[in-house]
């Protein structure tokens, strides 16, 4: 066993002398002067007790099902008599609903999806969605209500009509979150419009007793046993937050998800239970080896996961100049990976059904030996399980850190500096002192990021200075003579400085308001261009103010490698029947900038004048811009460039001709062949994706180029010890041969 394999389990051995599990689950529902110190300190909010997430409670929910038995007659309720349910909830209360959604679906076709549903051994298929399409509201942008309400007008022919057919859920614990307290208020003021009964059309999940439970809406608690110990980002799998849009959407299959949760998560001895291993192995990952950076690659039937996790484990553990990273949805090969001794990166996958996700990485992360763990499931109903497995993982991780984490202060800063904006009299607008770079209608607003104190305004001039004149830049695809006060001169020029005066880890791009498809493609490209692929550093890219209730508390409190830049449209798509307050988006944005700035955090705000659809050609171009000067000052390499490689490079790799000698299907993989081929002097067995262009019988015999001092890949369980070379175009591949029978073994110059 080596060193990091001890370090693991000797983390493991402390959980198991300190009873971990056993204190976790015996502080369910008692005061902090009953808990075990250790356990009042990092599971209390204060005095408030937020452990009711634990198995216990799960275990509570099993033996009194009834409950379930009641939630499940308020889903077939709706679903008798709505069209659409609206969620309006932030942080947990959205996340959780749209995973469901999105791994459930709403009676659309989706062979993976519905393979993956398949009804466990003894049981009959059945339909998984009951045909009420879910949306999970969870922004103030007033063009998220827009698209919802033209959504289902465009169905039913008219507004009024599809209202009738609409529940709106309001979902808040507290009773006073301000988006869904703005939401609820939004659509009271609709249906009293449109002269529809508001008490039938509204329901609230909330906490007995919170300002939302006025008694005039059919109110559920958010706990199923009337408590009110458990915290937003912990509610799933056993509350409503979690339970009832998956009781609409997956009707009975919710006592399979809660009992598989349970099977997943009480295995009893703790050496044996992945989740602990898996916080144990993170705690190890970051605070022995520094690498504080989670990777997590999904399958589709389970690619909202991250979105989850993210809030969970950042807003967790973002503390004390601590935390952990969660990245997904990157573009990645090995080409934007950093060499494994430079890598601060944790690679963590989950595979389901059988099937590995994402092979071909993963086998070359595992061949080079960056870290990675990896977890199985069976099937889609392993969702609760996974999810209640990733809270006790952070829960590890945050007893071996010695970190409360069940609260977020941060978080509330944002919300309060959000606050300070909105009762500024008039309309929300930057603050006159923050100063501002402009090109056409988009302004770069970077004196908040001379706030942290990295650089001064002084030494910004000299590097832009630097970098335009000396040398000037040439024209071409990135070149071209720049304004050296412009905004993009500005932003390549602060890049260039965080690299060089500080550990810069991290990007966050966050856009405040919904993003039209192009708009995000821009951000996606700017993304991988310059911090992906350019500097090889992982990248964030979301929607505010959701993502504020995701990884804020992280970015603020938690470890200082963070650069943030935050757009903002000046104007904003209304809904035609009644307008959402815009104020509040942008308090938002400003106040999270604000927040920052309280805290000696690196960000800047871009705005445009028009709508993020006005803004998408000056959006480009100043990314375009941004990247020119990069590469032109050698700080970063065009994407073209970065992939070429050098004669020397080249050179490493050693070519010869073989015989195929046989040919075999691969038993994991429909596209696949197992070749064993002759070298001459050795034999060897490679892995080759053309089954789908060539039968075994017009294989045997034949002689093949082959790369054969590449390290072995497993692929799709069966280990290949060399490359093909092979052409391909739209008519199919073509196996590259030498002109005529050479000797096997020979060399390709």
């Amino acid at each position: 066993m080596d060193a990091k394999n001890n370090k693991v389990e000797a983390y493991l051995s402390r959980l198991e002398k300190e009873n971990f599990n056993q204190q976790l689950n015996a502080a369910y529902g008692i005061s902090k002067e009953q808990a075990n110190p250790k356990i009042a300190k990092i599971g209390f909010d204060g005095k408030e007790n937020r452990l009711g997430w634990t198995l216990a409670n799960l275990n509570w929910i099993l033996e009194n099902y009834q409950v379930v038995e009641s939630l499940l007659q308020d889903a077939r309720e709706i679903c008798e008599s709505f069209k659409y349910a609206v969620f309006c909830g932030m942080g947990g209360s959205g996340l959780t609903v749209q995973l469901v959604k999105d791994t459930f679906g709403e009676g659309k076709v989706n062979p993976v999806r519905d393979k993956a549903l398949e009804a466990p051994e003894g049981c009959l298929r059945q339909p998984i969605s009951n045909g009420v399409k879910i949306y999970s509201l969870r922004t103030t942008d007033p063009k998220a209500i827009k698209d919802i309400l033209e959504e289902i007008t465009a169905i039913e022919g008219s507004l009024e009509k599809a209202l009738e057919k609409t529940l709106v859920i309001a979902v808040s614990k507290s009773g006073i979150t301000i988006e869904t307290v703005s939401h609820k208020k939004y659509f009271e003021e609709l249906y009293k419009k449109s002269g529809i009964d508001i008490k039938k059309h509204l329901w609230v999940v909330t906490d007995k007793g919170s300002p939302m439970d006025t008694g005039d809406y059919q109110q559920k608690e958010i706990q199923l046993n009337g408590k009110g110990d458990i915290g937003g980002r912990f509610t799933a799998p056993a509350t409503n937050i979690f339970l009832l849009p998956l009781a609409i959407a997956a009707g009975e299959k919710v006592r399979i998800i809660l009992d598989t949760a349970k099977a997943m998560n009480d295995a009893g001895d703790i050496q044996q239970d992945i989740f602990l291993k898996l916080g144990a192995y993170l705690y190890y990952m970051a605070s022995d080896e520094g690498k504080d950076k989670l990777i997590m690659l999904m399958p589709d039937e389970l690619k909202d996961i991250p979105m989850w996790a993210e809030q969970l484990i950042e807003e967790s553990l973002g503390k004390d100049g601590k935390g952990l990273s969660l990245f997904y949805a990157e573009k990645l090969s090995p080409r934007e990976l950093k060499p494994v001794s430079q890598n601060d990166r944790v690679f963590f996958r989950i595979n389901i059904g059988g099937r590995k996700t994402s092979p071909e990485l993963w086998n070359y992360l595992a061949v080079n030996k960056y870290p990675v763990f990896e977890i199985d499931l069976k099937d889609i109903y392993s969702i609760g399980g996974i999810m209640l497995g990733l809270q006790r993982a952070v829960a590890a991780v945050g007893y071996l850190w010695d970190i409360c984490f069940v609260d977020q202060p941060a978080v509330e800063g944002y919300k309060k500096a959000t606050k300070e904006v909105m009762q500024t009299p008039g309309e929300v607008k930057v603050p006159a002192q923050w100063r501002f770079a402009a090109f056409k209608g988009l302004k770069l607003y970077y004196s908040p990021l001379l706030e942290s104190g990295v650089f001064s305004d002084s030494q910004l001039r000299e590097e832009i200075k630097k970098m335009i004149i000396n040398p000037p830049l040439t024209k071409g695809r990135w070149g071209g003579v720049r304004n050296p006060d412009g905004p993009a001169e500005i932003y390549a020029a602060i890049i260039s400085l965080l690299i060089q005066k500080t550990k810069l880890e991290a990007i966050e791009l966050t856009s405040y308001g919904k993003m039209p498809p192009a708009f995000k493609n821009i951000l996606e490209e700017a993304r991988y261009n310059l911090f992906t692929q350019g500097l090889k550093l992982p990248a964030k890219l979301g929607e505010g103010p959701d993502k504020n209730h995701s990884y804020h508390q992280n970015i603020e409190a938690g470890k200082d490698m963070w650069f943030s830049t935050y757009f903002l449209a000046d104007k904003i798509e209304q809904p035609k029947a009644l307008e959402f307050d815009p104020n509040l988006l942008k308090a938002q944005a400003i106040g999270t900038v604000q927040s920052l700035i309280n805290n000696k955090r690196k960000v800047v705000l871009i705005t445009f004048d028009g709508t993020a659809q006005d803004a998408q050609g000056e959006l480009k171009e100043f990314w375009d811009k941004v990247l020119g000067i990069l590469i032109a000052a050698k700080i970063i390499k065009s994407p073209e460039a970065s992939q070429m490689v050098t004669y020397d490079e080249f050179r490493k790799l050693e070519i010869k001709v073989a015989r195929i000698q046989e040919v075999s299907p691969h038993p994991n993989a429909d596209r696949l062949y197992v070749l064993k081929i002759d070298l001459g002097d050795s034999q060897r067995q490679i892995v080759a994706g053309i089954r789908a262009s060539y039968k075994p019988e017009e294989l045997v015999g034949k002689q093949i180029a082959v790369i054969v001092n590449l390290e072995p890949a497993v692929i799709r369980g069966v280990e290949s010890q060399g490359m093909l070379l092979a052409a391909s175009d739209d008519t199919g591949i073509a196996i590259l041969t030498p002109q005529r029978e050479v000797k096997p073994g020979s060399v390709v110059k």
